[in-house]
């Protein structure tokens, strides 16, 4: 009877590779990692040079309902009825309703190798106002400043108007001048998407402020409670393009040949979206939203998180998807690397840990061929051709590994497998979770099944009994 030694003994021996082979998955981590925050400098490359065409072009664009400001004299009396003090204040009325329909279409600009997306569009406003009952809100005729009434419009970027506003006021044409008159807007809902940074209340709370936008002087009449108002705004920008619904009464349509909208905000449309473009209109009741129908003593106007939209990007973005491929980076590894050891196994070669080094490497510049290409590119054709690249140059090394064109066939077809079906995982959104759970099923499934007949500890020729079903 012959013995062994425990490291000849061919279970020691499996044992042992195996826990090689986990180190080298663990070292192929760093890789991982290093791809992944490479895929992390790029998208951010790529950010900020859209804020930078966005600097010269237009940033996100929120524009505010048209808001009526009435200034008055507030007085102060003592006990016996005295005036002690006097001081000026506003009388902020937002429109009975509005009503604007729109056009939009986008463009592309180029930076070096980046890609960004922009747009213009051109709007019509109609509404109206209604003055509310002044003694009601306990103010005196003889107190208001009827003659410096005037209208706001908040504007996030003023660079983005393309053509000369003016507003008709009950018929008359007013011209409107760039300024609100120590009027802002202020809104804690963040609907753009290039990086605006807070500013902060006293009670810590994350705000953010329309400083910017138009005004023009209009003409009231204690007499007359109703005016009718109208304009015309043809306004670029880049993503977003937002509204805030001040009115008590709020209906904007907008229609675009862009095919991929993400309507964002409070509220959203009802619409239809196919290849020729979308068309979404948002109809706004009074009782949506948290807004009162004016305000008294006040400069600032409070929006909230009152506000709707529609966000134009493009639709492939191949940096998410780079990163989400990349984070599959070790089930390439561990399902490249589990066939290679079966294929040790069953035909009792000797495949060295340095081999199984490569092979690793060689899957981890897959993924940096997959960044560098899709750059150019786009996602889809990097990743064939990447994965055309990483699967040949495998197949190649594994006729020499193995010396049997069988196995590297098997080899071969295994990959091409894996590369398809996580590409199919990267492309879908809601199911995602599902298919690869379902996968890894699969995967652990044919392995246990492959591998039943294998004797782990036994010596002699194991071709006899472990013929890969």
């Amino acid at each position: 009877m012959t013995t062994t030694s425990f490291f000849q003994n061919q279970g020691t021996k499996i044992t042992m590779k195996l826990a090689l082979i986990f180190v080298l998955v663990i070292f192929l981590l760093i890789p991982k990692f290093m791809i992944l925050d490479l895929v992390d400098e790029r998208q951010q490359l790529n950010q900020s040079v859209q804020k930078e065409v966005a600097v010269s072009w237009a940033s996100d664009q929120i524009v505010t309902s048209p808001t009526l400001v009435i200034p008055y004299n507030y007085i102060s009396k003592d006990e016996k009825g005295k005036t002690v003090t006097s001081s000026k204040s506003n009388l902020i009325i937002y429109p009975e309703n509005i009503d604007a329909n729109g056009i939009l279409d986008t463009q592309s600009k180029y930076r070096s190798l980046y890609k960004v997306l922009l747009y213009e569009s051109k709007m019509s406003f109609k509404g109206k106002f209604e003055l509310p009952d002044m003694k009601e809100i306990a103010l005196q005729d003889a107190n208001i400043l009827y003659d410096e009434a005037f209208i706001s419009i908040g504007i996030s970027d003023l660079k983005g108007i393309k053509n000369k506003v003016n507003i008709t006021w009950n018929g008359q044409k007013k011209k409107v001048s760039p300024g609100l008159n120590d009027i802002h807007f202020r809104y804690t809902q963040a609907v753009h998407t290039l990086g605006k940074l807070p500013e902060y209340n006293e009670q810590g709370n994350a705000y953010y402020s329309i400083k910017s936008g138009m005004s023009t002087p209009v003409n009231i009449k204690p007499s007359d409670t109703d005016y009718d108002f109208s304009f015309d705004l043809d306004i670029k920008g880049s993503q977003t393009l937002s509204f805030s619904p001040m009115a008590k009464n709020t209906t904007i349509a907008i229609k675009s040949p862009f095919a991929d909208p993400s309507f964002i905000g409070e509220f959203l449309p009802e619409h239809t979206t196919n290849s020729a473009g979308f068309d979404a209109k948002w109809n706004i009741l009074e009782y949506n939203k948290s807004l009162p129908p004016y305000q008294k003593a006040n400069n600032l106007i409070d929006i909230g998180n009152n506000l709707f939209g529609v966000k134009i990007v493009d639709p492939i973005d191949n940096y998410s998807k780079t990163h989400r491929a990349g984070k599959y980076m070790i089930l390439f590894v561990i399902l490249t690397f589990l066939v290679v050891f079966l294929t040790e196994i069953v035909q009792r070669i000797h495949i060295h840990i340095f081999q199984y080094t490569l092979i690793g490497l060689a899957l981890a510049i897959f993924f940096i061929l997959l960044l560098s290409i899709s750059e150019f590119w786009g996602f889809d054709l990097a990743y064939s051709g990447a994965a055309a690249a990483t699967i040949g140059l495998i197949f190649l090394y594994s006729l020499g590994m193995f010396r049997n064109k069988k196995s590297s066939g098997l080899l071969l077809g295994l990959m091409v497998a894996l590369f398809a079906y996580i590409f199919i995982i990267i492309q879908l959104e809601k199911t995602a979770l599902l298919a690869g759970s379902i996968g890894l099923f699969v995967i652990i499934a044919m392995t246990m099944y492959v591998t039943r007949k294998i004797k782990w500890f036994e010596e002699g020729d194991l071709n006899e009994n472990t013929n890969l079903q």
